[in-house]
């Protein structure tokens, strides 16, 4: 998940949790997947050998697919289209905000997505249900979303459009999860090295790009829905390859493993149930509540979570994990206000940017991209630190990166010489995108670093949640700020950006450094390159395993009896055996 920036896209950071990878031994080549580049850049040829040999022809097809594609293509277009969707239905700049948080729930529930399709499949497969389902569903977004006739709709319609967008990141989000789950199997039962993961990240890449370039073509002529048509033949194509059993799955297990799954670790399974849970809730606070009501069901949904992973999580993850939380939900987002500001024209903002669709979602997409890769790579120089100076470095560096767009609200650029689209283009499109990505991954290493073994998906799955509800939060409060500042944002008027500094000082400044100390106090005090820090305590509570069948006999004892699956014993008078999300036992 995976993706980079503020005023044109959803939270930087949400974005980038939205595309890691979702295991332990994904995240760690994620993060580092040189040795994946070398085999690439060395021989190609070899380099796709090698995939093939590992996953099998059809599975690197069906990969290429939903990461270029969907994740690519679709999502980027998806992301794009929702601006310019949502100004021609003369939605507000805070109606705006709060309807992409609608649509961005399922990223939220990713946990539960992945523990359900895990214990209650649907059909013979435990993953194709859930998949082709996803597919029907986001398909009829798509087509209703690109049909419309968007000219004669108004804001009055605004929730009807924001679960449609909902519908159509069903889709993607679900692929995402389950594709990242299957091929982590795969790279432990194969021993494969991180070559999937410059798959997986290079396509992704491919179809942004490509998706930035459609984009630039069609937006200013033709608006929206034409990003959105070109959607559907992708959507269709996933849900062809899914039938056809692209997707390598053995049949689902008896009923009585599937029990027992959930009866192995009832707290971990009920807390990835209650983030699915309240992230419908906040969607329908969202909808329904005023300005203070769903602040505060957000903030009480929030704080249940929070006591929930305390009791279902190791103490240390848990303390990292409300840490990581409170910096998304803390840098709050103003996304609203600030894409009006841009995009807005001479009855929104006389003295304004006055930005195309094309520049703002197109050209600068494309620079944050750049902006993302320069973050990861600067992130390698900084291995040697310790969690607690990469939180506070990278934390200073986007509330520094922020700088660039009060240069532009408060015109201090045109009096240096500037314009406003190369201070754009430098500040938040590539500085903002840089920082948001060296401050997503040293949380991403943390998470995979404390994951307990034998449930990393299950639990990195959760704690990625997590964060993007965070940000949910964070969205929620950033419309609340700017409400009660008076900030107003429409697309043909009235507009009242005469505080919009002042909103960016406080939601991208004043927050962000309140929660900064926090990090001393709730995340290890660990160099990040330490991996033996992290394996010296005892194994923390995970998922369990039941006794072996007689046909896995030749396991070895040690194995068998599964001391760091199962720390809380065995499950006896059950026959077979079971991994939690990607059945990955190693026989």
């Amino acid at each position: 998940p995976p993706a980079a920036a503020r005023g044109r896209r959803r939270p930087a950071r949400t974005r980038a949790m939205e595309s890691h990878a979702c295991a332990d031994t994904s995240v760690d080549h994620a993060l580092d997947g040189s040795n994946g580049f070398d085999a690439f850049a060395q021989s190609p040829a070899r380099f796709y050998a090698t995939l093939r040999r590992t996953f099998g022809w059809r599975f690197v097809r069906y990969l290429g697919l939903v990461y270029f594609g969907l994740k690519g293509i679709a999502f980027a277009l998806l992301t794009s289209a929702m601006l310019p969707y949502f100004q021609q239905m003369k939605v507000t700049g805070g109606g705006f905000q709060l309807a992409s948080v609608v649509a961005r729930i399922p990223w939220s529930m990713k946990g539960f997505t992945g523990v359900l399709s895990d214990c209650l499949p649907l059909g013979r497969y435990h993953k194709r249900g859930y998949l082709l389902m996803a597919s029907v569903i986001g398909l009829v977004a798509f087509s209703v979303l690109a049909s419309l006739p968007l000219e004669n709709m108004d804001a009055s319609q605004v929730w009807v459009v924001a679960v449609l967008f909902c519908c159509a990141n069903i889709l993607i989000a679900t692929f995402d999860l389950l594709c990242e789950g299957k091929y982590s199997e795969v790279m432990r039962k194969e021993h494969g090295g991180s070559e999937v993961l410059v798959l997986v990240w290079s396509c992704m890449q491919g179809g942004a790009l490509l998706a930035a370039i459609i984009t630039k073509v069609v937006i200013d002529e033709s608006g929206p829905q034409p990003l959105l048509a070109v959607c559907i033949p992708i959507a269709m194509l996933a849900f062809w390859r899914t039938c056809a059993g692209d997707l390598p799955e053995e049949p689902a297990r008896s009923w009585a493993s599937l029990r027992a799954k959930v009866r192995s670790e009832p707290r971990l399974f009920f807390l990835a149930f209650a983030m699915a849970v309240g992230g419908l809730i906040t969607a329908l606070g969202v909808t329904f509540l005023g300005r203070d009501g769903r602040t505060v069901l957000a903030l009480a949904i929030s704080g249940s979570l929070i006591a929930l992973s305390f009791k279902a999580l190791p103490a240390t993850l848990a303390r990292s994990n409300l840490y990581m939380f409170l910096a998304s939900a803390a840098y709050m987002d103003v996304t609203g206000p600030l894409s009006y500001f841009y995009t807005g024209n001479t009855t929104c903002i006389v003295n304004g940017p006055h930005f195309s669709y094309s520049y703002y979602l197109a050209v600068s997409n494309v620079v944050g991209a750049v902006g993302c890769i320069l973050g990861a790579m600067a992130f390698q120089y900084m291995q040697h630190w310790t969690f607690a100076g990469a939180f506070c470095v990278t934390a200073i560096i986007q509330i520094v990166a922020s700088g660039f767009d009060l240069m532009i609200v408060w015109r201090w650029n045109g009096a240096l010489g500037f314009s406003d689209e190369a201070t754009y283009l430098f500040g938040d499109a590539a500085c903002q995108s840089m920082a948001a990505m060296m401050a997503t991954m040293p949380m991403a290493m943390l998470t995979a670093r404390l994951c307990p073994r034998g449930a990393e998906a299950t639990v990195f799955a959760i704690l990625a949640g997590f964060q993007n509800f965070g940000s949910t939060v964070g969205s929620i409060m950033g419309v609340q700020l700017a409400e009660a500042m008076n900030v107003e944002a429409s697309a043909g008027g009235p507009c009242d950006f005469s505080l919009l500094g002042t909103l960016i000082i406080v939601a991208h400044g004043v927050g962000p450094l309140l929660v900064l100390p926090l990090c001393f106090v709730l995340v290890p005090r660990v160099r990040i390159d330490d991996e033996s820090a992290f394996e010296a305590g005892p194994p923390p509570p995970s998922f369990r395993s039941p006794p072996a069948s007689p046909a896995a006999s030749v396991m070895s004892s040690e194995s068998a009896s599964s001391p760091r699956n199962s720390p809380n014993g065995h499950l006896g008078g059950l026959q077979g055996e079971y991994c939690l999300m990607e059945e990955a036992c190693e026989f």
